[in-house]
């Protein structure tokens, strides 16, 4: 098995298709079978890969061949593909919030989301997330998009961040399916 990535709180290896993830030798928490809990449960939504099992310490999923979505936004030069996958976001942390799971690392998701050769966006590390009566998923997304503009700009994607903080805010406040399809026509112009 080769190491394919090495994190904070895990290693990855890769077999074939599969994904392990072991604890960091390093890392003095051991947060595998949060992320095996949360991926079980999200995986009846589609969201994140296929979680295969969780044995002796050992998380296995599905390997997803993809790649960051910041590589993606710089890379890509195909409007409708970036917002067609900004959509794919957002109706995930929409999911989320809705399900009151707040998975924390979307401010500045860079290793967070890959994005595949068929412009699939999928979520992966779910080693933090937590059950919340106000998750944030998002409103921490926009807040990444804000962050944003000037490579959007670059792509013909003009983000007014006020209009996209005050339409943030009042989903934060409502959280309700009208505000969600504010900013999804927002983002989609």
């Amino acid at each position: 098995m080769e190491v394919y990535a090495k994190g904070k709180r895990g290693i990855i290896y890769k077999k074939g298709n599969v994904c392990i993830k072991v604890k960091n030798p390093r890392s003095t928490i051991d947060t595998l079978r949060n992320e095996a809990k949360f991926l079980q449960i999200l995986n009846k939504k589609r969201i994140g890969p296929k979680f295969i099992k969780y044995e002796n310490k050992k998380l296995y999923r599905a390997f997803i061949d993809g790649i960051k979505i910041k590589n993606f936004l710089e890379k890509e030069k195909d409007k409708k593909k970036i917002i067609k996958v900004l959509k794919q976001v957002l109706e995930q942390c929409r999911t989320m919030d809705l399900m009151g799971i707040n998975k924390k690392e979307l401010t500045n998701p860079y290793k967070d989301i890959l994005v595949t050769k068929q412009n699939k966006a999928v979520m992966i590390d779910f080693e933090r997330c937590r059950e919340s009566k106000k998750p944030k998923n998002v409103t921490q997304f926009l807040q990444y998009i804000a962050r944003n503009k000037e490579v959007l700009a670059q792509k013909g994607i003009e983000i007014d961040k006020k209009k996209l903080i005050k339409l943030g805010k009042e989903y934060k406040e409502k959280r309700d399916k009208q505000s969600f399809d504010k900013i999804i026509r927002f983002i989609s112009r």
